[in-house]
C-alpha cells in the first residue's frame, strides 16, 4: 500500500546535539577520555522528520526559533540535506540555538545535559497545517503545543504525542501517545500500565510504553494489549532511539498497516537509530528496516 497523501508536521524544541562518546561514564570528580566527538541536527521533533523523510514520507518540521548563529546554520544545512520541509521555520538574530551535550558510553548507555536558554515559538495556524494528513507534537513547547494539537483535532488531523502524564492539557487532543519507561520513572508517575490507562481514559486511541532493551508495550482503548521485544543490534548510540520508534509507528499509520505490524517496524527503526551516531545524524529505507526484522 502507497504512503497516505498529504504531510506529516512536525513540531517540538530543534537544536543540537553534541554527541561525546567515552568507554565509560566518571564518577563524580573523575575522569575519562573521550574517543569521538560531533555535532548533529537534534531534538525530538528533528529526529523524527528525519527519518520520515528517510522513510520517503512528505514532511515538515516547525518548533522553537532559531539563532542566526554557528549551530543554527548547522542545523538548517542538514534539514536540507535530508530533504526536511524547513519553509516555515524560524531565525531570530536574538535568539541562540539551544544545544544538548550528550556523553554516550560504548553499551549504548547516555547522560544528557540541555541547554536551551532562549525557547521561542511561532504558535501554529490553520494555515501551517494545510495539506498535512498527521500531527507529530511535542510537549515541551507549552501552550503552543496544546493549541496546534487542538487545532488539528477540529480538522480532523490525526495527533502523535509523546511524555505525557494522563492529566497533561494535551492529552485530549492525541490520538497515540508513546512514552519512555525513563520519562514516567524521572517524574514517579507510578507503573506504567496504570499510567496507559489514565491516559486511555482521558480519550487517547494507543498508548505506547517503550523500554529500551526490553522492547514496548502496547495499551488500546478496546481493553487489547501486547508486547514487542526489541530487535537486537550492536548499540552505538542511543540518542534518537525513542524519535526513531516514533517516525516508525507513524509511517505504518500512513501505510494502513496493523497496529502490530506498524509497532514492529516502529521497534526496528529503533534499533538501526541506535546502530549508528545521533538520532538525526543518519537515515534509514523501509528495506532496511524490513530486513532487519525478517533477521531477528
Amino acid at each position: 500500500m502507497s504512503i497516505s497523501s498529504g504531510a506529516v508536521l512536525c513540531y517540538g524544541v530543534l537544536g543540537i546535539d553534541q554527541i561525546v562518546q567515552v568507554a565509560w561514564f566518571p564518577e563524580r570528580n573523575g575522569h575519562t577520555r573521550a574517543f569521538r566527538d560531533e555535532e548533529f541536527a537534534g531534538g525530538e521533533a528533528t529526529n523524527t522528520a528525519v527519518t520520515l523523510s528517510g522513510l520517503g514520507v512528505d514532511v515538515r518540521l516547525m518548533g522553537c526559533a532559531l539563532g542566526d548563529d554557528r549551530r543554527g546554520a548547522l542545523f538548517l544545512r542538514t534539514m536540507r540535506q535530508f530533504d526536511v520541509d524547513i519553509r516555515r521555520l524560524d531565525i531570530d538574530p536574538s535568539v541562540r540555538t539551544g544545544h544538548a551535550v550528550i556523553l554516550s558510553d560504548v553499551n549504548g548507555g547516555r547522560t544528557i545535559c540541555g541547554h536551551f536558554p532562549d525557547v521561542r515559538s511561532r504558535p501554529l495556524t490553520e494555515a501551517d497545517l494545510d495539506g498535512v494528513t498527521l500531527l507529530s507534537v511535542d510537549p515541551f513547547l507549552g501552550e503552543n503545543a496544546i493549541r496546534a494539537a487542538q487545532i488539528a483535532r477540529e480538522h480532523d488531523i490525526t495527533v502523535f504525542a509523546i511524555e505525557l502524564s494522563p492529566d497533561h492539557p494535551l492529552a485530549k487532543f492525541c490520538d497515540v501517545v508513546i512514552n519512555s519507561d525513563g520519562f514516567m520513572r524521572r517524574h514517579r508517575m507510578g507503573m506504567p500500565s496504570d499510567v496507559a490507562v489514565g491516559l486511555l481514559k482521558a480519550g487517547i486511541e494507543t498508548v505506547v510504553i517503550t523500554r529500551g532493551k526490553q522492547g514496548c508495550q502496547v495499551f488500546q482503548e478496546n481493553g487489547n494489549s501486547f508486547e514487542q521485544p526489541a530487535y537486537q543490534v550492536t548499540a552505538r548510540d542511543t540518542t534518537g532511539a525513542g524519535d526513531a520508534f516514533r517516525a516508525g509507528l507513524i509511517y505504518g499509520y500512513l501505510q494502513g498497516w496493523t497496529l502490530t505490524r506498524s509497532v514492529q517496524f516502529a521497534s526496528g527503526s529503533a534499533a538501526l537509530t541506535c546502530a549508528r551516531a545521533g538520532g538525526a545524524g543518519h537515515i534509514h529505507g523501509e528495506e532496511q528496516v524490513l530486513q532487519l526484522i525478517a533477521e531477528d
